[in-house]
């Protein structure tokens, strides 16, 4: 007879204890890590999607803002009523600060226009986000371009008598002013996720000032400056309807401050359409007996005030599509 193994059959030997199985994950746990990212990826891909829709939506309306704003004050003889007036208000109290005025605009330049676009090149280079510095650089050169387009080409303005230039030619949009919102929509698209509610203030407050300057020198009248804020807000729409973000190097990062900026900015933007909206209105209405001082003033406010708001409103509505795409608040 052979003797009697004493090994056990391999089914009902003990299973080994090792040091390496201890730290080895579950099935289960591993599936569910997977299950995890999978998701995140999904949900991510869903808000960019969603980020290059709104961003689209943006483009449209602010094209067609542009347009609008063409039609009911250069093309109509009441809007030319109303923005004649609002020019001959403009000279009230502007020796106060028609100096610093001709100071900005003479900074903004076409040699300035340049070195903005390297400078915006430079930055996103410098912070990795290369995509997003093209486009940025993308929507400052089709800004100032469609807007000289526009002026000289693509719009008329039909004369009811009120030009101020022997031409009586078109003076819509303004080029100064679509040079200085092109910026800052260029500077919000380049900036880290923790500066762009600041760089939305920065870039409504020098559009506006801009746009304030070419107005106490009555180089434009409002719906000018207002048509050139709305085309830099279409562009900067249309870039990021483009996915000047879709590989956001931010993705990574420690996730920015609350947006409560950009809606005190946006909140500032609401309260002055209001007001510029309830002045157009009255100065609509008397469009025909806008002769007194008082009338040209108010009809200059409404200009001023719709400018503010108009810069208000869109830099945030472009700073706040980033949270839209990062999924942070």
């Amino acid at each position: 007879m052979t003797p009697a193994s004493s090994e056990l059959p391999l089914s009902r030997r003990p299973a080994p204890v090792g040091d390496g199985d201890v730290d080895a994950p579950a099935p289960d746990e591993s599936r569910l890590a997977r299950l995890t990212s999978r998701r995140r990826r999904v949900a991510r891909r869903r808000r960019r999607r969603w980020q290059r829709l709104l961003g689209g939506l943006l483009a449209v309306v602010g094209f067609a803002a542009v347009v609008l704003t063409w039609y009911l004050f250069v093309f109509t003889e009441t809007g030319q009523l109303m923005e004649h007036a609002a020019l001959v208000g403009s000279r009230i109290g502007s020796r106060f600060v028609s100096a610093q005025a001709r100071t900005l605009l003479r900074v903004v330049s076409l040699p300035a226009a340049v070195a903005l676009v390297l400078l915006i090149v430079v930055v996103g280079l410098w912070r990795g986000s290369r995509r997003r510095a093209a486009w940025a650089a993308a929507a400052v050169v089709a800004t100032n371009a469609s807007a000289q387009a526009l002026k000289y080409w693509a719009l008329v303005r039909p004369d009811y008598g009120l030009s101020q230039r022997s031409d009586g030619g078109n003076t819509l949009p303004s080029g100064h002013t679509a040079l200085a919102a092109s910026a800052a929509v260029a500077l919000i698209l380049v900036a880290g996720p923790r500066w762009r509610s600041l760089s939305a203030w920065v870039g409504a407050l020098f559009t506006a000032a801009m746009g304030y300057s070419t107005l106490v020198n009555q180089w434009h009248r409002p719906g000018d400056v207002i048509a050139a804020i709305l085309l830099a807000a279409a562009w900067g729409g249309a870039a990021i309807a483009c996915g000047a973000w879709r590989r956001d190097s931010d993705d990574g990062a420690p996730p920015p401050a609350r947006l409560t900026g950009l809606g005190t900015l946006a909140l500032l933007g609401v309260v002055c359409a209001l007001v510029g909206t309830g002045l157009e209105v009255r100065t609509w209405r008397d469009a025909a007996e806008l002769a007194g001082r008082a009338d040209t003033f108010l009809a200059y406010a409404a200009g001023s005030a719709g400018t503010l708001a108009v810069a208000c409103l869109s830099m945030a509505a472009i700073a706040a599509l980033t949270s839209v795409g990062s999924g942070r608040r």
